[in-house]
């Protein structure tokens, strides 16, 4: 395996550069500075993890969604306590990734007190890898999984037009540290 040349003109930044950096281009495009934040980690943590098409690669596609209006930057999440296992979140029209994080202390409370809970996110837009989803509540005790249905985009074989979408499903579990 040969490793991709680096330009000369490359730059490294450390983890809390990039995430410093990440969130000013949110603000920029006119995110709220908690949903700057959220996806900011969220990006840089992928790009850390050596998930490169989840991380600094999906910023222009952000970009491009905030300014078309196609997804609300400053949506405010709004969490319902539905019942003793269930949560619900309507994103308002945001991003996925500030509605799970303002869901997510009532449902890991809800997880230990009910020992399951279900948490259902609508009217949200989720681009980013499923890992950093799931991955807290693993760090919590509590094992995690997150599924996303996803728009037709994938054409089949000998097809001619789109008929799959990629539809991500993610675990975690605790484990040894």
């Amino acid at each position: 395996m040969t490793a991709t040349p680096v330009s000369p003109n490359a730059q490294t930044l450390d983890f809390d550069s990039l995430v410093q950096l990440l969130e000013q281009i949110f603000l920029r495009h006119g995110t709220s500075a908690d949903v700057a934040r959220t996806l900011a980690l969220n990006c840089a943590g992928a790009e850390r993890d050596g998930a490169h098409s989840h991380g600094v690669f999906r910023i222009p596609g952000y970009v491009s969604t905030l300014q078309s209006g196609w997804v609300n930057g400053q949506a405010v999440p709004v969490v319902e306590d539905v019942a003793s296992g269930f949560v619900r979140v309507d994103a308002a029209n945001g991003f996925a990734q500030p509605a799970l994080a303002a869901a997510r202390a009532l449902l890991v409370a809800k997880a230990r007190s009910a020992g399951i809970a279900v948490l259902a996110i609508r009217n949200s837009h989720h681009f980013a890898a499923l890992w950093p989803d799931v991955e807290p509540f693993a760090y919590e005790g509590l094992v995690a999984l997150s599924v996303v249905n996803s728009m037709t985009c994938v054409v089949p074989h000998g097809a001619d037009r789109p008929l799959f979408g990629t539809n991500p499903i993610a675990f975690a579990a605790p484990g040894r540290r």
